[in-house]
């Protein structure tokens, strides 16, 4: 997930607020819905490659596996 700017000052984004809150019950809501493990054979690497703004060397991948077996569960009506 890549975080992208809203601007600043006078200029700033109207829905910068509601965007930050999305964001993050988004988050929230895949850490909640998933068990999140590493692929087969892969190693976390917690690296950083310096730039301008800090990344990772290399990126992670993570795989997903549902935690609740009925996907109706998850959604409410």
């Amino acid at each position: 997930m890549e975080y992208l700017p809203f601007g600043s000052g006078r200029r700033i984004c109207a829905g910068v607020a509601m965007a930050q809150r999305m964001t993050a019950y988004s988050l929230a809501m895949l850490l909640q819905a998933f068990d999140w493990e590493l692929p087969a054979g892969a190693r976390l690497e917690l690296d950083e490659k310096f730039a301008i703004v800090m990344k990772k060397a290399t990126p992670l991948v993570a795989v997903p596996t549902p935690r609740l077996s009925k996907p109706e569960l998850y959604y409410s009506a």
